[in-house]
């Protein structure tokens, strides 16, 4: 992997290459010791019961031929694959969806992360139910999104006429879950389990990431090897100087410690900007907690000579594509203007088993500069709980008000935003180094997503602070934590709408339209109780013209 720091990035990478040498991490972590990250029993266990990722490749690659067999029967049997999931679970699956594309004689891939019906309306439109392989794939087997999901698109499933419906269905998951009792229950073709020992957001390399990549038609033997071939070069013997994971590692840690750098941003061609989604869950998710947290900027428009504030770090993913050269006059510029600037050059698609193995070593080395876990999550269920209340009091036939009131504001802001004054409102109450967080309940239709990306720009040039950006509910599986676990440095912007096509929820009292609008509201009291500034609108149709509405307010 080929790696290189302007003057900048190259004092702050020594600093936290001295410390990590400190606590003699690239020994002590290849030897699964928790003392790296924590002292305290209980979080020792659940780190060492999380380590399986640092060398699944190997694990993956001991069981592929069950994988290859697999793809080459869909293959002959499926024209469309829905990937069913959330998180780790997807996150993955969108990456290799996004780099590699449909692939000749394979079936096509849409990987479903969401609980917006008209999301789910779209997927459901492009397919045909009889002719399509269904993944569930759930860590837990409890996710609500997936299993959702799975209650709408088995009945879809049997309206096409298929006899036996779980043939068109297959589970990823852990070791038993309910998930592999839905799938004996309802006779699935397949059922895959991953080793226990891997988290979620940790899991591209395992049965998680594999699995659907090998059905589309990658070459996963190529990919897994990538990341084998790379590990020697990450491993316990390997100097520091040539190890790229810990390099990145000690430069993302000490920017945050030493600095007060905490906005990690990613630069990357348009070719290969997913993979932005998946470090944004994975950085995210492991560092946002007790009061800390690197905050993962991806996605945003680039512009050249722009004045970012002085909390930001780059790193630029180079790539041989045909927009790498706008994005590296961008790199280059902020190189020559002194900000820190670190480079991973990526020769082919192929290695993106050995990126996604970098990062994850590197967020572990920046956990241990950080001093935090960064195996849990302890933030994340509080949404969920929320979620399942509203869910309860709809079951009820109680319809909260506030889950379409067109203004909610968090209890400690009531004097302070007002409708007609909302822009105005909301930049006042942005301080120090904040970030401002867009989170959108909606379906990214080509007009909304322009829309969304217009109103992200705009509020990026207006306020020169990172603007984050997440369509929900899959963010509640990503950046969800940091939002809830950091030292309280967001602002968030919450949107919600009714659908313009709703669906029922098979089994259950309420539709995803409701499931949908009741995960924004969960989302908005659980940023409330930790006495988050946060803001939800929910837009009336159309929807598309009330984003650029909105937009134009601000």
């Amino acid at each position: 992997m080929k790696m290189n720091a302007n003057p900048a990035a190259e004092g702050i990478t020594r600093e936290g290459i001295i410390k990590l040498e400190g606590v003699n991490f690239n020994k002590k972590f290849w030897a699964k010791d928790p003392t790296l990250w924590k002292q305290e029993a209980e979080h020792q266990e659940l780190i060492k019961n999380f380590l399986g990722w640092q060398t699944v490749y190997n694990w993956t690659l001991e069981h592929i031929d069950e994988v290859l067999k697999f793809a080459e029967e869909a293959k002959k049997d499926y024209k469309y694959c829905v990937v069913m999931g959330m998180g780790g679970s997807s996150l993955a699956p969108e990456v290799f969806r996004s780099l590699f594309g449909k692939q000749s004689g394979r079936p096509e891939l849409f990987v479903l992360d969401t609980t917006n019906p008209d999301w789910v309306g779209d997927v459901r439109a492009k397919i045909n139910p009889a002719e399509t392989l269904f993944i569930f794939a759930s860590k837990s087997g409890g996710t609500v999104e997936p299993s959702s999901q799975f209650a709408y698109f088995y009945e879809e499933v049997k309206k096409a006429g298929v006899k036996n419906p779980g043939q068109n269905f297959i589970a990823i998951t852990d070791a038993g879950t309910g998930l592999q009792t839905l799938a004996k229950k309802h006779k699935f073709r397949h059922v895959f389990t991953n080793p226990s020992d891997i988290g979620g957001r940790f899991s591209a390399l395992s049965f998680f990431g594999i699995v659907p990549a090998a059905i589309m038609g990658v070459d996963v033997v190529k990919i897994l090897n990538g990341a084998k071939e790379a590990a020697e070069t990450f491993g316990p013997q390997a100097p520091v100087k040539d190890n790229a994971a810990v390099k990145l590692g000690a430069y993302m840690g000490a920017c945050y410690a030493n600095h007060s750098k905490d906005k990690l941003t990613i630069l990357a061609p348009k070719e290969i900007a997913a993979f932005g989604l998946w470090a944004e869950q994975l950085v995210a998710e492991s560092t946002g907690k007790e009061s800390k947290g690197i905050v993962p900027v991806t996605g945003e428009t680039l512009h050249r000579n722009f004045d970012y504030r002085d909390d930001r770090f780059f790193v630029y993913l180079s790539a041989n594509t045909d927009d790498n050269k706008r994005v590296e006059e961008i790199a280059d510029d902020l190189a020559e203007r002194g900000f820190p600037l670190m480079t991973l050059h990526l020769e082919d698609k192929y290695q993106l088993g050995a990126m996604y193995l970098l990062w994850e070593i590197a967020t572990a080395a920046a956990g241990a500069i950080l001093a935090i876990d960064p195996f849990d999550q302890p933030n994340v269920q509080e949404a969920k709980t929320l979620t399942k209340n509203i869910l309860a009091k709809l079951e009820a036939g109680d319809i909260p008000a506030e889950v379409t009131a067109p203004l909610l504001v968090s209890k400690d802001l009531k004097d302070e935003v007002k409708l007609d004054t909302l822009a105005q409102d909301f930049f006042s109450l942005l301080e120090s180094n904040d970030y401002v967080a867009i989170l959108p309940y909606l379906w990214p239709s080509k007009e909304i997503d322009e829309a969304l990306a217009g109103l992200r720009d705009k509020i990026l040039c207006r306020t020169k602070r990172a603007v984050l950006f997440g369509y929900g509910p899959r963010y509640l599986h990503s950046s969800g934590q940091l939002h809830k676990g950091d030292g309280n440095n967001g602002v968030f912007l919450i949107l919600s709408a009714d659908p313009a096509n709703d669906i029922q929820v098979p089994g259950q009292h309420y539709t995803f339209g409701q499931l949908c609008n009741a995960q924004a509201l969960g989302d908005f009291q659980a940023l409330e109780n930790k006495g988050r500034r946060v803001v939800k609108l929910h837009l009336q149709q159309p929807v598309a013209q009330a984003v650029k509405k909105l937009s134009d307010l601000f």
